[in-house]
């Protein structure tokens, strides 16, 4: 189940890129009045793009936002940036994030990022008469790629003492795995919030694994990453988006309703889904990285080499840009 890929590029497709945007490699463009643009890309949840308070701030610092997505999950979003197709990730998840540094991409961790609770789930439908994780055995599983769903799904299987082997994992993003999961081509898919809540409302999808519930630690955080030479060239510029950011978390916990409605404008969710998100009580926290970052990191790298999650161990201190 690891990666076996020796570059990054070799590995595009495994992360999810489409060939569009490989062959699009705008560089960052500063205007003859000394402004600057910088590259950010979004999923299909974001506040920062859909509230506008962000893009005004950096607007007032001389910095133009060009927003590029949006984009399924982390994983293609770090190939978009290490191709200079864009210079942030989007702040997701740092599984992807580890296995892409491993791969050949020279990209740096600037921020790192938890929330809690923690409700990345392993899912199955009412009349899959699956009730449990040990039930899985000679089921498919659907997960994305060295991405926090097949770390959920390897956890599980390693707590409940099932052999990898015996079951058949089968790699699909989150916009592939959604139809085939309520097609029954799946047997379970191990999803975070937002498409989880989806399939809860929409086929009434029962969980039988969740991160919080059953780990008593946390292995995977959200992250932002930029290009090593960008990180260097731009510190004060990475310092100023991600100060931003941080706003607009703080603004999101203390408006959780309000950041959920705006947020999901982008998804088009129904409303019945938004309102189950907006109900549930999350709250994030964003840092610049830090000793206590690194070694968060530190740890979950060490889990994901240790259990063939990734394709080797990462020393995350090496990979880092402090602004």
């Amino acid at each position: 189940m690891s990666l076996s890929r020796r570059t990054f590029v070799s590995g595009a497709a495994a992360l999810g890129l489409s060939a569009p945007l490989l062959g699009c490699r705008h560089e960052p463009a500063s205007k003859a009045s000394g402004r600057k643009k910088v590259r950010l890309t979004y999923g299909i949840v974001s506040v920062p793009k859909t509230r506008g308070v962000f893009e005004r701030t950096l607007r007032e610092q001389g910095i133009d936002v060009e927003w590029i997505g949006p984009f399924p999950n982390h994983a293609p979003t770090l190939q978009a940036v290490a191709t200079n197709s864009a210079d942030f990730s989007f702040g997701g998840s740092s599984t992807p994030a580890i296995q892409a540094i491993l791969s050949g991409a020279k990209l740096s961790f600037v921020s790192w990022a938890t929330s809690a609770p923690r409700t990345t789930s392993i899912i199955v439908l009412p009349s899959s008469g699956i009730a449990s994780v040990s039930d899985l055995v000679g089921k498919t599983v659907a997960v994305n790629k060295a991405g926090v769903a097949e770390f959920l799904l390897v956890a599980a299987l390693d707590k409940y003492r099932i052999p990898r082997e015996k079951v058949q994992v089968v790699y699909m993003n989150p916009p592939d795995a959604a139809p085939a999961f309520a097609a029954g081509k799946i047997d379970a898919w191990a999803i975070w919030q937002g498409p989880l809540d989806l399939a809860e409302v929409q086929y009434g999808a029962k969980r039988i694994f969740q991160d919080d519930k059953e780990l008593d630690r946390e292995f995977d955080f959200g992250t932002y990453l930029v290009r090593e030479d960008y990180a260097k060239q731009e510190a004060e510029t990475v310092r100023n988006v991600i100060t931003a950011y941080q706003t607009e978390v703080a603004w999101a916990n203390a408006n959780r309703a309000e950041a959920v409605a705006l947020s999901y404008k982008i998804s088009k969710y129904p409303q019945a889904v938004i309102d189950k998100i907006a109900a549930q009580d999350i709250k994030s926290t964003l840092s610049f990285i830090d000793d206590a970052g690194i070694e968060k990191l530190q740890y979950a790298a060490d889990w994901m080499s240790q259990h063939q999650v990734s394709s080797g161990r990462l020393e995350i201190a090496k990979h880092v840009a402090r602004v």
